[in-house]
């Protein structure tokens, strides 16, 4: 099991080469107009998309082994908890990979995640009281996690509309371009930077509660 200092080293560096990816991408873009498919952060099947469902793929993975040894625990959460939240990550990973969401035109895709989000703290309650309790620091960087995700990628696709139309208004071609590019920027910066505080909150998690000899008392601090 990975040790706390290990875990906050790896989240450090993920969030470096996210933001690299995404400074990349904005010099592609300033530079040449456009970037190459492998770095680009709109692209199917990108680096940064690869990324992002590997992120994806990583914390259903944790929520997995949580509930495979959950017994372990001093106070075992139910099955629901870990089991709703691998859904929600495979779900939103293999969207990542495939886009499944444009083909689901009719419906609005957005909901199905909020659907989800909304069903895993109305359904787990009595777990998520209990880790609030016993584990508030782990439950923070998730929830800083997913409100970075939601405000980078449902934010900002939220305000697409207004954006190009406020940009087409007072700015030039140019500046519309690199006005949409930012927005995708920002968008898709936030996505990783958000599943990357989620990863390491359920990995800190899953290493105090599965094994007693890391378990450490949790103290409102930035570094674990």
């Amino acid at each position: 099991m990975f040790t706390q200092k290990f875990l906050w080293r790896a989240a450090i560096a993920l969030v470096g080469f996210e933001l690299g990816l995404a400074l990349a991408y904005l010099a592609m873009i300033y530079l040449r107009g456009e970037a190459v498919p492998l770095l680009d952060l709109n692209g199917l099947r990108s680096l940064p998309s690869w990324l992002q469902a590997a992120h994806l793929f990583a914390i259903a993975g944790l929520c997995l082994v949580l509930l495979r040894f959950r017994q372990r625990m001093a106070r075992p959460v139910s099955w629901f908890l870990p089991s709703a939240l691998a859904v929600l990550c495979l779900y939103g990973g293999l969207d990542e990979l495939t886009k499944l969401h444009l083909a689901l035109n009719q419906f609005d895709w957005k909901l199905i995640y909020l659907g989800l989000l909304v069903a895993i703290p109305v359904l787990g309650w009595r777990d998520l009281v209990w880790v609030w309790q016993y584990h508030r620091v782990s439950v923070l960087w998730v929830l800083a996690g997913i409100g970075v995700f939601l405000l980078g990628g449902f934010g900002a696709e939220v305000m697409k509309g207004a954006i190009a139309a406020e940009l087409a208004t007072h700015s030039s071609a140019q500046g519309v371009f690199l006005g949409e590019h930012l927005r995708i920027t920002v968008e898709e910066f936030g996505e990783l930077l958000g599943e990357t505080f989620i990863l390491y909150g359920i990995a800190g998690f899953i290493a105090q509660v599965l094994n007693p000899s890391l378990r450490v008392p949790e103290r409102l601090s930035i570094k674990p």
